[in-house]
């Protein structure tokens, strides 16, 4: 688990209003109801994390998703090595906190980051107590997810067109 240091109180100045907003513009949330948003967001813990602080570990349990509230952190795989940078708005081990499975990236904090973390136990929770809101969000990630498969038949059938490299 990240060693990132936990605020609970005072909320670090951001209002529960504006992080529902943030809430909404990850796309996962974007059809979620303000209600179960504001639910989330209030009970989400605020994470602070030092440059050079690891926020998430590749092949570590998806116990939580982190939203980022402020700063910059990098993203890895020890496969690829950097993938890239992540900022404000970003959420990231969402599928491995709500799947329950590893995180398939590594996340370091470049910069001073702050975050609001979800507990996959506060996720599934919310879920279950307002179902609208786990259909609203898995609604979501299943059409996201047939989108990927679409877009990888369509890889495959061209890979099945493309002439061998034994013929040249």
């Amino acid at each position: 688990m990240a060693k990132g240091r936990e605020a609970v109180a005072g909320r670090g100045g951001m209002s529960v209003r504006a992080d529902v907003e943030t809430f909404r513009s990850i796309p996962i949330f974007s059809e979620c109801d303000a209600v179960h948003l504001q639910l989330l967001a209030f009970s989400a813990v605020r994470q602070n994390f030092a440059p050079g602080d690891l926020i998430l570990r590749q092949g570590n349990k998806g116990a939580a998703a982190f939203l980022i509230l402020s700063g910059e952190a990098r993203i890895s795989t020890a496969e690829e090595g950097p993938l890239g940078t992540a900022g404000p708005g970003a959420l990231l081990g969402e599928v491995a906190m709500i799947g329950d499975r590893p995180y398939s990236i590594s996340a370091t904090a470049v910069e001073e980051v702050q975050t609001a973390r979800i507990d996959r136990d506060l996720f599934m929770r919310v879920a279950r107590e307002f179902p609208e809101f786990g259909t609203a969000v898995f609604g979501v990630l299943a059409r996201k997810l047939e989108t990927a498969m679409d877009e990888l038949e369509s890889t495959r059938e061209h890979f099945e067109r493309a002439r061998s490299f034994d013929s040249f």
